[in-house]
């Protein structure tokens, strides 16, 4: 059988493997990984041992170390606490909390915070939705555009990789940084956009499905000053400030200063979340801040099959040429010039559903631009957006890295399942309405 007609039987069992879900509830993981080996095996006539080579080690460790981490906050009750007090604090623009998380975002990756961003703020954003009645999806959303926003800015972060592929497709250096800033705003402006647009159509839906429901519930948390942390809590509250300064300050440190020491360069490769997290889990334990039994019990082993599963079909999906049938689509020719960005935009969102946005769909697009560009005419800043426009719309995916980092932070096994079918069903409407945007000339407000 042809890698074609292999590739789409991957992408088939892909939507099965969805809908089998979303009509029984059986673990979608589960589903995925046992079409996975049937196609590679008796298909592809891989054996078992490749399949379960794709298991996804980086991001599953991942979703271990910060459930373990922030396990023992949860169970001592220092994130509700802490969740009260900041709610005490804006008690006056609650409705506004979403965008006061988006902005805290912002900065954070604006610094250069990386990870710990939402290392940091998801926890907290769970346990404050929990207390007055925000949805955890318009937390995630909100907490996501920030991030995003903050990270792709040309001068720290993910965004001096994206300046960098700019400048390596051929554009000189001056004219790649005004070009990649161009980008940038235009991007900024599409995320602002999409942030009031879902924000204010939640709200409108929520009030015409729940019509009698109030504002915000549990106003008694609001009214009421939280008490102080007990002694046990201050020492969680310790290790979590520890844990997300070495988490950040390394690596604006790295960013701003090029310090020209093997150990601080060492002490950087270390401050990354898994190692952090997990070394925490462990000092943690020693600590004896929480039963260390209670909080593993509760590790999201489901929210684990459930993306590595949809990882172990991508990884077939890739093996027999899915990257490759996208980059053809642009090389016959055949697509009109208006469509271009539409089409550029939305093949960047389809890849980040399931891949890393900027170290996997960019740097394969990216360098397509300017022969693109020259071969159509069309605005090399509105290509250059419409890519990035279209690659971070869907890390929301729970099957890309920055969702799944989401998914992981979720208190407990049934938001958990709930954020995998809400923050997949919200990639695919994000999807089609940058795409929408694309095709609308929202991509097109610069030129150079």
């Amino acid at each position: 059988m042809g890698n074609t007609a292999i590739l789409i039987i991957c992408l088939i069992a892909i939507v099965v493997a969805i809908l089998i879900c979303f009509k029984t509830g059986i673990n979608m993981g589960l589903i995925a990984m046992s079409f996975a080996f049937l196609i590679g095996c008796l298909i592809m006539g891989e054996k078992a041992a490749t399949i379960f080579g794709f298991w996804p080690d980086s991001l599953i460790f991942f979703l271990l170390a910060s459930a373990m981490f922030y396990g023992f906050a949860r169970e001592n009750g220092t994130l509700t606490l802490l969740g009260s007090k900041l709610l005490y604090k804006f008690r006056k623009s609650i409705p506004a909390l979403p965008f006061a998380f988006a902005f805290i975002a912002f900065v954070l990756g604006l610094l250069g915070a990386g990870p710990g961003t939402i290392v940091l703020l998801a926890p907290l954003g769970y346990s404050v939705c929990q207390q007055v009645g925000i949805d955890p999806l318009l937390m995630v959303f909100a907490i996501d555009t920030g991030y995003n926003c903050g990270t792709q800015n040309p001068w720290t972060g993910t965004g001096v990789v994206l300046y960098g592929l700019v400048e390596e497709s051929g554009v000189a250096a001056d004219v790649a940084i005004h070009t990649y800033i161009l980008s940038y705003a235009t991007f900024l402006i599409n995320k602002v956009l999409f942030l009031a647009l879902f924000y204010i159509l939640f709200q409108l839906l929520k009030k015409k499905l729940n019509p009698g429901m109030p504002k915000v519930k549990n106003l008694e948390i609001l009214n009421q000053k939280p008490e102080a942390f007990s002694p046990l809590q201050t020492k969680t509250m310790t290790l979590i400030l520890i844990s997300f300064f070495l988490l950040v300050i390394p690596n604006i440190l790295n960013t701003f200063v090029k310090v020209d020491s093997v150990a601080f360069k060492h002490l950087v490769g270390l401050c990354k979340p898994q190692a952090v997290l997990i070394i925490f889990a462990l000092i943690a334990s020693i600590m004896n801040i929480a039963n260390p039994k209670k909080v593993l019990q509760k590790m999201p082993m489901g929210t684990v099959f459930t993306i590595a599963g949809v990882c172990f079909l991508m990884e077939l999906a890739k093996k027999v040429g899915l990257l490759e049938s996208v980059v053809a689509v642009f090389e016959g020719g055949n697509i009109p010039s208006f469509l271009i960005a539409p089409v550029f935009c939305l093949i960047a969102a389809f890849l980040s559903l399931f891949a890393s946005g900027t170290s996997v769909v960019l740097p394969l697009l990216f360098p397509m631009v300017p022969a693109l560009a020259t071969a159509t005419g069309l605005n090399v800043v509105a290509l250059y957006t419409a890519a990035q426009i279209g690659a971070l719309s869907t890390p929301i995916s729970p099957f890309s890295t920055a969702g799944a980092q989401f998914v992981g932070l979720a208190p407990d096994d049934k938001l958990a399942d709930s954020l995998v079918k809400q923050q997949f069903v919200l990639a695919i409407v994000m999807m089609v309405l940058t795409s929408i945007a694309a095709l609308l000339g929202l991509c097109n407000i610069f030129r150079i």
